[in-house]
């Protein structure tokens, strides 16, 4: 029985979840722990170009993992026939690239789709597909994934006790200020077992208005293409697709961007520093795009002053 009465807690408008029919869990690496361990996974081919969260499970299971590289359109240079206990998984990078997953489905049956950077990009059919929230939108934690091989284990709800601090403190203060409550966050997910998600992102993921979010994304990431893209090292013009990319993808030759646009509170991420662990700079370009590949942000909190004000200041 429900308590009746007393404070009150969060309230958020009922709406639904954009991935209504999928597997909620808490983080994508738990996503893809799912997918070994119900598939039966022994080996899987994973780009050089991916975070090192994505290892957590290979190597928790024990599966021996192969790397493949990327080109400069950052489709993969893979080209082999899997054994049936052997995966390919494939990065939708930044939301861009949903014709490539399209195009793999039709080659490959063992294929994992990491839509952890495509979040709006609904899956292929019998493609084991996941996807991150906390990459898009801000909450704790959450995780969505498609999958028709189901495992028979009951997990326990994710309680975010520890992971709201970041977010609490950046509505009140600046974003500088709890960087490290945020390092501190995700460094909380790593190698922690598998979870559902937690009730307060399934509240504030049902409450969001997806449409007005992928308008805003989609107006941002043209308003930096249309000005950047005669200096960017990579194309991709959305105008003709239906893509809502997680960030603009900015590929300059000028190495101290980042910390040009420090000092104008313009905060560019880098993806992913771990490369270097494992990838050879003359072979590939994995490691330039860690270095030189600046994700810019374009999501639903900013509009188009915003990014004439981040363009100002990339082109002084």
């Amino acid at each position: 029985m429900k308590a009746i009465g007393g404070y009150f807690e969060f309230e958020f408008r009922e709406g639904e979840h954009y991935h209504k029919n999928a597997i909620m869990l808490s983080t994508a690496r738990q996503c893809l722990e799912y997918i070994l361990r119900a598939r039966k996974y022994k080996i899987i081919n994973i780009p050089y170009y991916t975070c090192n969260a994505l290892l957590e499970p290979i190597k928790k299971l024990g599966i021996k993992y192969i790397f493949y590289h990327i080109d400069n359109n950052l489709e993969p240079i893979f080209n082999k026939n899997l054994a049936n206990n052997e995966a390919l998984l494939y990065t939708n990078y930044f939301g861009l690239k949903q014709n490539t997953v399209l195009s793999l489905s039709k080659q490959y049956q063992n294929l994992i789709i990491d839509n952890a950077q495509s979040f709006f990009d609904y899956p292929v059919k019998h493609i084991d597909t996941f996807y991150s929230a906390r990459k898009f939108f801000g909450v704790p934690d959450g995780a969505y994934l498609y999958t028709d091989c189901h495992l028979d284990t009951t997990f326990p709800t994710y309680i975010p006790t520890q992971n709201t601090k970041h977010l609490l403190g950046r509505l009140t203060h600046t974003a500088e200020m709890y960087y490290n409550d945020f390092q501190n966050s995700e460094q909380a997910f790593s190698h922690m077992e598998i979870h559902k998600m937690s009730i307060l992102s399934e509240h504030i993921l049902k409450a969001l208005d997806y449409q007005l979010i992928i308008q805003k994304r989609r107006e941002n990431y043209m308003s930096l293409y249309h000005k950047l893209g005669n200096l960017n090292k990579m194309d991709f013009d959305i105008s003709s697709t239906n893509n809502t990319p997680m960030i603009y993808p900015f590929w300059s030759n000028e190495s101290n961007l980042r910390q040009k646009l420090i000092p104008y509170k313009i905060f560019i991420p880098q993806y992913w520093k771990c490369v270097e662990n494992w990838a050879n700079p003359t072979q590939g370009i994995e490691i330039e795009l860690s270095e030189k590949l600046y994700p810019i942000p374009i999501d639903q909190r900013y509009n188009k002053e915003d990014m004439n004000y981040i363009i100002d200041h990339i082109l002084k």
